[in-house]
């Protein structure tokens, strides 16, 4: 490794983050307003922020002066660099692009290209594996270069040997999407309301309106909107029926849009203790303002959320004056990094454009710091994996159809049975659910000669006796969860939810599964099929594969099927989201060729008026 000159990961980065003492949620809203309420029996001036002492979270005032992060004192975005350098570096420019596949990493796509630094040959390589992406300057390559040989100088655990070139014209379009996935433009943040001696979440949530001094710190952080009219990055917010309220603040910085989710904006429920509606906003963002009324403190823990992982708590100083200043603190959960700009040593701005550059910046970077908690983690790093996945197979594809051959060698995969998925998922759930083992299925009967008897439970003949033949029951959408998934097929046939795991849901008495209704007769139906397996439509479902060892290990290539199916739904999700953006931009384009074409129409009259005056007044002079 001593021959690369530089490198850097993808979401490699150290700091305060660490993993939590405890996977449990953090102490409970009771102790944090125990802890509250004893912090406020004590004489002022209290603590902006009090923690718990589970240490779940920290606090940037209490860090060690002497770390490295609190030199930083820019304002910049603490973004994924390796995220752009394909396009810095490479696209434009002569490159070359492999794909493999790695016995333990899974697939692999490398690219790069000669650079001559001070009169040396130089490779400039980005790694791109399921972990991240790597980026690295290699020299000292060899005389013979070759994509296995900069892939093992990056990475030695990698024993890839054969790679394949990438050669289409939209190969550059597919990696560059690729790797910009992780760049967002697009931020939404809560902000809360504390009054004085407030220690709930119901409090916090059931402000109805605020003061002078919160409404001139909304107006320095952005413009407030009318709902029905803004055309920009709503943050989920409802802009046609005003189901989320009338107004919000919304703001452009530096070409990223934010909309913030402001409690005592939200609509208000005078039966709702809770305020759901509010909290079903906030509670959904990672980061959050508390605007507090005066001096009072504020627990992290005292809200209960899944994705609230950190906090700028903002106090206002003799607000609604010419010496406006705001005291802030930040706190966030143990497992999320540091992240600038770093608060200065008397944490107190004066009320300026500099200060509401600092603290956009701050939340922007609190919330890509976010995703490098735990639990955002794991998220991403398996959207990552199966986008990467998706990558490969459309650059074998792509490759392909650039050729013209029939079929481009791929790399070693997982054999599937794709085609007869719906037949063998058929054959493992073709028995009813026995009524005494609730969430069990009965085991298809094999007679001796080798018919598929199917008995139906008595509670399903009289549901089916009272329905009528034609009905068909809706089958539920496709579930996102990692361990489930959901299967739909055409009026002809329609199965529920299954887990992968080998827990399979109830199914659905009432749906067809392929099966005749019983008759009010006792004698269950035989129903000769062929077998999915073997194709033998003689004897119906051989003995052989009708074996509940044999259908297991069906199931096992079923989940792989599964796995797959959602690449191709995550795949789907992204160009979603790529059309969204060119329609989007499309529409401002519009917007913008349409102003000009007023502005030319009204010079055009102008010019028309002006020319029709001047021929007015050579006919007087006349």
């Amino acid at each position: 490794m001593g021959n690369i000159m530089s490198t850097d990961q993808q979401g490699m980065r150290e700091g305060p983050g660490k993993p939590p003492p405890d996977k449990d949620e953090a102490p409970s809203r009771t102790s944090s307003r125990i802890r509250l309420e004893e912090v406020l029996a004590q004489p002022g001036p209290y603590p902006q922020v009090v923690l718990p002492s589970s240490g779940t979270y920290w606090d940037e005032h209490a860090m060690d002066a002497d770390h490295h992060y609190l030199t930083n004192n820019s304002n910049k975005f603490e973004t994924d660099e390796t995220a752009t350098y394909y396009r810095r570096y490479f696209l434009g420019n002569e490159h070359w692009t492999f794909f493999g596949e790695d016995e333990v990493h899974g697939p692999v796509v490398v690219t790069y290209k000669r650079e001559v630094i001070s009169s040396q040959e130089n490779f400039r390589v980005l790694l791109r594996l399921k972990s991240g992406t790597h980026h690295a300057t290699i020299i000292n390559l060899g005389d013979y270069p070759t994509p296995a040989k900069m892939v093992k100088r990056l990475k030695e655990e990698l024993t890839v040997e054969r790679f394949y070139p990438v050669v289409t014209p939209e190969g550059p379009e597919l990696i560059l999407a690729y790797d910009e996935h992780v760049l967002k433009n697009h931020f939404k943040f809560g902000l809360i309301y504390q009054r004085f001696g407030q220690t709930m979440e119901e409090q916090l949530f059931s402000n109805r309106c605020h003061v002078a001094a919160l409404e001139e710190f909304l107006c320095l952080m952005g413009q407030r909107v009318k709902l029905k009219d803004h055309e920009g990055f709503k943050g989920g917010l409802d802009t046609q029926f005003g189901q989320t309220g009338e107004e919000s603040i919304y703001e452009k910085f530096r070409e990223k849009e934010i909309m913030f989710h402001v409690s005592t904006l939200l609509p208000y429920k005078e039966n709702d203790p809770q305020q759901l509606e509010r909290k079903r906003h906030i509670g959904n963002d990672m980061v959050a303002i508390v605007f507090q009324e005066t001096n009072t403190p504020f627990a992290p823990d005292m809200i209960a959320s899944h994705f609230l992982h950190a906090y700028i708590v903002v106090q206002p100083i003799e607000p609604c004056t010419p010496n406006t200043r705001y005291r802030v603190s930040v706190t966030a959960r143990s497992d999320v990094p540091f992240f600038g700009p770093t608060l200065p040593p008397t944490s107190t701005f004066e009320k300026s454009p500099h200060f509401k550059e600092f603290l956009l910046t701050k939340l922007i970077n609190a919330e890509i710091a976010c995703y490098k908690a735990e639990r955002f983690a794991k998220l991403e790093m398996r959207t990552r994996s199966s986008l990467l996945c998706a990558l490969v197979d459309d650059l074998r594809m792509k490759t392909n159809e650039f050729l013209g051959v029939t079929k481009v060698p791929e790399t070693p995969k997982v054999e599937t049975t794709g085609n007869k998925f719906r037949e063998i998922v058929r054959s493992v759930l073709i028995g009813r659910k026995n009524p005494d083992t609730p969430g069990m299925l009965k085991k298809p009967i094999i007679n001796n000669t080798n018919t598929l008897v199917a008995v139906t439970p008595a509670s399903a003949r009289s549901k089916g006796s009272g329905s009528s033949s034609g009905a068909r029951t809706p089958t539920s959408s496709p579930d996102t969860t990692p361990n489930t998934m959901a299967l739909s097929e055409s009026d002809d046939s329609s199965l529920n939810s299954m887990d992968i795991d080998g827990h399979p849901h109830p199914l659905n008495e009432d749906s067809d599964t392929g099966l005749e209704s019983m008759s009010s007769a006792e004698t269950p139906h035989k129903l000769s099929l062929q077998c999915p397996l073997c194709g033998n439509n003689e004897d119906g479902v051989c003995a052989l594969h009708a074996d509940p060892e044999t259908i297991m290990r069906q199931v096992e290539t079923l989940k792989h099927e599964i796995n797959k199916l959602k690449c191709d739904k995550l795949d789907l999700l992204r160009q979603n989201v790529t059309c969204q953006r060119e329609i989007k931009k499309l529409k401002e384009k519009e917007l913008k060729l349409g102003g000009e074409l007023t502005s030319a129409t009204k010079e055009i009259v102008r010019l028309q008026s002006l020319l029709k005056d001047l021929g007015t007044g050579q006919v007087s002079a006349v």
